[in-house]
């Protein structure tokens, strides 16, 4: 399984409420991981503004625009510092949105990205989805992304959801690692749709393999397996339940045009949750350690 390291946190911001709390979020966790930190906001410029018969003021107004964003970035990472002890590499570019935070993300080597989001409904969830959408499906590192809701900073009690899905156990050592440090407790939840058929032993054994390396790690941990025709709303009615902080899943892409589909349920998760998500994308390979045959799905 993928070894995971916190060194790089990338924070994009658009100075709202939940960039606020993403900023929270990744500077605590800067703090707790002696990482380093860098605070990232773009304009995004439509294509069409260079149609405008007046490219020097429109030129003159992104130059403003550009001056006001450098200033609010200084004046968060002064806060940063003040705060959390943490010291913010701080800049701002112009273009696409979730296409500037996916290329400086590799660019500078993140390893982890922390964004807030407004969540998606209607035509942008069934089709292009919001910004954090677009990051979570293109994105190479793990993404974690915030509502408003989330006003609470730290991570006590993670909720690791384990289904039937090829690659649903890569994301445990992802959450290890931030349980590890946080000190909080994993929640391993299997799930199983109620109108699927699946064979009880060999799924038993796929959560008994996670939970050994829970034990291996020392940390607490509980489980348990609900069914129910929808698996994302259970794994939030369950997160719900034990006052859990945070969800961790895996995209679970379907489709690999421009990295704009994932699955149903990472899908969900993501524009519905009200606690933070952290989003993990599952490693290259066509087997699991289950299933040597090669099949899409583990049972």
């Amino acid at each position: 399984m993928t070894t995971f390291k916190i060194n790089r946190i990338l924070i994009p911001t658009d100075f709202s409420e939940t960039g606020r709390l993403a900023i929270e979020h990744g500077s605590f966790m800067a703090r707790l991981f002696k990482a380093e930190l860098y605070i990232l906001h773009v304009l995004e410029v439509n294509e069409y503004t260079y149609d405008i018969p007046e490219p020097i003021l429109r030129l003159t107004n992104l130059e403003a625009l550009q001056g006001i964003a450098l200033k609010k970035l200084a004046e968060i990472a002064e806060g940063i510092r003040k705060d959390f002890g943490v010291v913010a590499t701080t800049m701002s570019s112009t273009g696409k949105i979730a296409s500037e935070i996916v290329n400086y993300s590799e660019e500078n080597k993140i390893d982890i990205i922390i964004m807030g989001t407004h969540g998606a409904s209607g035509f942008e969830e069934y089709f292009m989805g919001s910004n954090a959408h677009k990051v979570v499906t293109s994105a190479s590192c793990p993404v974690i992304t915030i509502q408003n809701q989330a006003k609470k900073v730290g991570f006590v009690n993670i909720v690791v959801p384990i289904d039937n899905k090829f690659h649903s156990r890569e994301k445990i050592n992802y959450a290890i690692e931030l349980a590890s440090h946080y000190a909080a407790k994993i929640h391993i939840l299997g799930l199983v749709e109620s109108h699927e058929d699946h064979d009880e032993e060999k799924f038993n054994i796929k959560l008994d393999s996670v939970e050994e390396l829970v034990k291996k790690a020392g940390l607490p941990y509980t489980r348990k397996t609900v069914d129910g025709s929808n698996l994302a709303v259970s794994a939030m009615e369950y997160s719900k339940t034990i006052n859990a902080d945070l969800i961790v899943i895996n995209t679970d892409q379907e489709s690999n045009l421009t990295g704009m589909f994932i699955g149903p349920f990472a899908k969900q998760i993501v524009n519905h949750s009200r606690i933070p998500v952290m989003s993990v994308k599952h490693s290259e390979g066509d087997f699991d350690s289950l299933n040597l045959g090669g099949n899409a799905r583990i049972y």
